[in-house]
């Protein structure tokens, strides 16, 4: 299988096969942003948007969560 992406390989988005058909379905009717659990996540890591660390307040004002 191949994913649309220009920039990841399989392997680094194979999470994706993981995860079960009930949220899988929700995301692609829009119930579910992905966009905003990957903000939420990198601000509990206190990474920036880039990845890089910034401590946890300041990735929780940078992802605005």
């Amino acid at each position: 299988m191949s994913y649309t992406s220009n920039e990841f390989t399989v392997d680094e988005i194979g999470f994706i096969q993981t995860a079960i058909t009930k949220v899988l379905a929700a995301v692609a009717r829009g119930e579910l942003d992905l966009n905003l659990i990957a903000r939420e996540e990198l601000a509990a890591r206190g990474l920036d948007k880039n990845g890089a660390w910034v401590g946890f307040d300041k990735a929780a004002k940078i992802h605005n969560v």
